[in-house]
């Protein structure tokens, strides 16, 4: 099963509720992590 999670959907500068895109992304047993930004 795959299994996509919204770390960070903020823009270019890190809010206090909204920090920098990121997405973790696991399928059969690996992790991914995808664009990670500053702070991730």
């Amino acid at each position: 099963m795959l299994d996509i999670c919204l770390l960070g959907t903020g823009g270019t500068v890190p809010l206090p509720n909204r920090w920098l895109t990121s997405l973790l992304v696991r399928w059969n047993g690996n992790t991914l992590l995808v664009d990670c930004g500053e702070g991730t």
